[in-house]
């Protein structure tokens, strides 16, 4: 019996489903155009398949080869893992409710505490100057309008 890499099939599968999703989604809720109009829909669509066979093509990779290192459960930091997820999800419920401010401040505050070593004063700081950096790109030199600061309190 071959021992397949399973560290490497169940990632692998995983992004090829988010990827079908986000073709799938995109076909069904976007106009997709043809090559000469593309549509809204066309660049969702064309990136979900290309991480869908990205994905397909790391499963494929760890069923074939089985000798490739295995992953081990003890060694994957999990306070990173958790600190990094928790703020994507923060700057998604803050950005259309709170504003672009209190988003970025959400999400650089709380990812600087992925590291063991660090310390509130530099993660204030840290948020204040990429505060200060994004506000520059996208406001001033992208010229986007957003809401800077809306707090729903």
């Amino acid at each position: 019996m071959v021992d397949r890499n399973y560290s490497e099939i169940v990632p692998g599968l995983l992004i090829a489903i988010f990827g079908a999703i986000v073709a799938f989604y995109a076909s069904q809720n976007y106009t997709i155009g043809t090559l000469q109009r593309m549509g809204p829909g066309m660049f969702p669509m064309a990136l979900g398949i290309l991480i869908g066979g990205l994905g397909f093509a790391q499963a494929l990779t760890g069923w074939l080869k089985s000798d490739l290192p295995r992953i081990d459960l003890s060694q994957i930091q999990w306070r990173a893992a958790l600190f990094s997820l928790l703020a994507v999800i923060i700057f998604s419920l803050l950005i259309r409710t709170a504003g672009f401010i209190p988003a970025v401040i959400g999400v650089v505050g709380i990812s600087a505490f992925a590291d063991k070593g660090a310390r509130p004063l530099t993660a204030v700081i840290l948020s204040i100057v990429l505060c200060a950096i994004a506000f520059l790109i996208f406001r001033v030199g992208l010229g986007m309008h957003f809401k800077i600061i809306d707090w729903p309190f």
